[in-house]
């Protein structure tokens, strides 16, 4: 399956296998042509005005997505924007300068994303957009027209099939509907039919909202305004509606078919029904009330900011519908504010007024060796539920001084097999926003001081920008036991360093081990033993450095001494024999994995942003750590009377202790909790997430804090 792409500045010459200019295609109409895309392919349009009447030409025996790029994450050079397919020039002085907007005969399995189709319709043109097709989707798209349609005419939208005896299987989700005469979504009769219409706004309809012709079809959650008809339903169709908003229609439901309602709200409607059908009312249905929804008063005075045409707080649509069969979210992908979903298709939330300036997520810096292979890093995104196929989610990797080059991202687990691109969620539950990523190998290539690597687009968050800087200052434990111990002797030949004393095995380093002394006419040898190692050379010239008069003897400190059985064999070969000379030395007891843990605290920040340095201990280790609870300032978090705890979870985001916290300076936000071994017996990368609860229903939680368990 091949990825496409089309922009303004494109030509149609090209081969539209990449997004820049001198790769994208220029036009919609090449994309979906007979030499554009094939079936199960997927092309991505930037922002920008497409006045064109398009075509449909291939064949698509699979979904095959043509998705806008409002965000531009796809493009470089492209401001963000509107991706607009119009029936008007890029000016809008002219009504109209093409007819039919979009046309796809027998064109199955087309899938519509992120598009603002823009229209003039009235009853004088055939339809703007028809797609008579099966297994059509549109997603999240914007539909306007621009021209006061008149009674009658022809449809603005028509989908689905018009082959009698089959299913048309057509979904509508996440859309909004402005002005149109009506759209109509059609069928063939046929049993098995899964059409659907989810979580879709319809503003001011001439005609009807929405019309179904023999179709078997799910109405979820939508909102009808100021409409003329809301549903128009023909004979042979079966609609079921749940959870819907009407409010000031002249009819709901024209019903000529069978029509199943429940958990509706009908407001200030003239009828709520004009039924010739099979009408089965919902008892759960009311028609009392008031419309419940934000007319834009709260923005308007910069009050709660809500979202217009939304459930404003408190309001009767709230919590209203009922579960079963409905979209877990509302149109814009927030989940529903209460228990169950609202009437309607947009539930209460508030938004900032004005310009909005995103926090920057910047994970700082790590270390990587040049050359370093199947690499994976961890990056904060702030939003749970992201996958390597999110709409809008992209990934580039920058090493210094190149150009950007993308990460084709993949199918990954939080724990799987390291694959090129792999991107997965490591926990929704345990460390929400926190995802896993194997960075292409070629990044970490030698030649380059430092590589950036972005994740950004996706809804809902900011993005992460993580600096790599490569340095061999991040070799692993076994990298660096193979550049110290498997050294070449020959390369370190400065007289008095380390490497000539410690590495070299020749006579001349070992005489610069010991001292010789006279004094009162005693000889004697101080030195300090730090090994003695198997070679015969080391036990000869400790044998000549014992003294075998009588009165010679030799003080030594001896650290360490090898239990290898040819090293004691030349221990035993360097003692003295004659019965008074005799070996004084003080034997250092060797000591325990020794603890190594910076002094605190640790900053943990209430948005997600991390400790300024990692908690790094070795192996076995069991000590108190002492860290700071922190708004996104730096400001520590008062925490007196609250209840505090430190969990750690494993690089796989399983929980492996959990330790209660004891506060030290509560109004500053000053704990201690202890690390056991329950953590540190293993060694490895570890996350740590502080909680501070206040109240049944009041939990913080801090971090993410790098906990590093080094192997001794």
């Amino acid at each position: 399956m091949a990825t496409y792409y089309v922009r303004t500045d494109g030509s149609d010459a090209n081969t539209g296998l990449g997004s820049t200019t001198g790769l994208a295609w220029r036009t919609i109409q090449k994309a979906l042509g007979a030499t554009g895309i094939g079936s199960g392919d997927t092309v991505y349009i930037a922002p920008g005005h497409y006045n064109e009447a398009v075509t449909v030409g291939g064949t698509y025996t699979a979904e095959t997505q043509i998705i806008g790029d409002p965000t531009a994450a796809q493009f470089s050079g492209v401001s963000a924007g509107y991706v607009k397919h119009s029936q008007f020039t890029s000016a809008g002085t002219a009504a109209r300068n093409i007819t039919t907007l979009l046309s796809a005969t027998s064109k199955n399995y087309l899938h519509f994303k992120n598009i603002y189709f823009e229209m003039a319709s009235d009853n004088a043109v055939s339809a703007p957009i028809v797609i008579d097709a099966r297994f059509t989707k549109i997603t999240s798209c914007v539909f306007v027209n621009n021209t006061k349609p008149s009674a009658g005419g022809n449809v603005d939208l028509a989908i689905g099939t018009t082959t009698a005896g089959v299913t048309s299987n057509a979904t509508i989700d996440n859309c909004i509907f402005y002005g149109l005469k009506f759209t109509i979504l059609r069928g063939g009769t046929a049993t098995g039919d899964a059409s659907s219409v989810k979580n879709s706004v319809y503003i001011s309809s001439s005609s009807e909202a929405i019309a179904f012709f023999q179709v078997t079809v799910s109405l979820y959650n939508c909102s009808f305004f100021s409409t003329t008809t809301a549903v128009r339903i023909y004979a042979g169709t079966v609609v079921n509606a749940y959870n819907c908003l009407f409010n000031q229609c002249t009819t709901v439901f024209t019903n000529a078919g069978t029509l199943t309602e429940n958990y509706n709200r009908f407001i200030g409607n003239t009828a709520n029904v004009n039924n010739s059908g099979t009408y089965n009312a919902g008892a759960n249905s009311t028609a009392v009330g008031i419309t419940g929804v934000e007319a834009g008063y709260s923005l308007l005075h910069n009050l709660t900011n809500a979202v217009m045409f939304g459930s404003v707080s408190g309001s009767q649509n709230t919590a209203f519908g009922t579960a079963s069969g409905a979209p877990s979210s509302d149109l814009y992908g927030v989940n529903w504010s209460g228990a169950s979903p609202d009437a309607g298709a947009i539930t209460y939330r508030s938004i900032s007024s004005g310009s909005y300036a995103p926090t920057e997520r910047n994970a700082s810096t790590i270390t990587i060796a040049p050359g370093s292979t199947s690499q994976s890093i961890e990056l904060y995104l702030g939003v749970t539920g992201l996958t390597f196929a999110t709409s809008g989610l992209a990934a580039y990797y920058v090493r210094n001084r190149e150009a950007p080059m993308p990460i084709a991202l993949v199918t990954q687990t939080a724990t799987g097999t390291w694959a090129s691109g792999g991107f997965a969620e490591i926990s929704s539950a345990f460390t929400p926003g926190l995802y896993r990523l194997d960075v292409p190998n070629a990044a970490f290539a030698a030649g380059a001081s430092d590589v950036t690597i972005v994740v950004r687009g996706a809804s809902g968050t900011n993005g992460a920008v993580l600096t790599v800087t490569l340095s061999s200052g991040g070799l692993t434990a076994a990298q660096t036991a193979a550049a110290v111990w498997d050294e070449a002797t020959a390369s370190h030949t400065t007289h008095g360093t380390y490497g000539w004393n410690t590495l070299r095995a020749d006579a001349q380093s070992k005489q610069g081990l010991v001292t010789l002394h006279s004094s009162g006419g005693i000889n004697r040898v101080d030195a300090d033993v730090h090994a003695i190692v198997n070679d015969t050379a080391a036990a000869t010239y400790l044998k000549g450095a014992l003294l075998h008069d009588g009165t010679g003897y030799v003080d030594a400190d001896a650290v360490r001494i090898s239990t290898s059985t040819a090293a004691a064999n030349e221990l035993e070969g360097a003692l003295l024999h004659n019965g008074t000379d005799y070996i004084s030395a003080d034997l250092l007891t060797p000591v325990s994995a020794a603890t190594s843990v910076h002094i605190g605290p640790y900053q943990l920040l209430a948005d997600g942003l991390g400790a300024d340095q990692p908690l790094d201990v070795n192996v076995g280790t069991a000590t108190s750590v002492d860290v700071q609870v922190t708004d996104a300032n730096g400001t520590g978090i008062d925490i007196t009377g609250a209840t505090t705890s430190a969990k750690v979870y494993s690089a796989a985001g399983t929980l492996v202790a959990t330790y209660s916290g004891t506060a030290t300076y509560a109004d500053n936000g000053r704990l201690t909790f202890g690390l056991t071994t329950t953590v540190t017996n293993t060694s490895g990368t570890y996350t740590v997430l502080v909680t501070r609860t206040t109240g049944a229903t009041d939990t913080q939680i801090f971090g993410p804090l790098r906990l590093y368990v080094r192997p001794v």
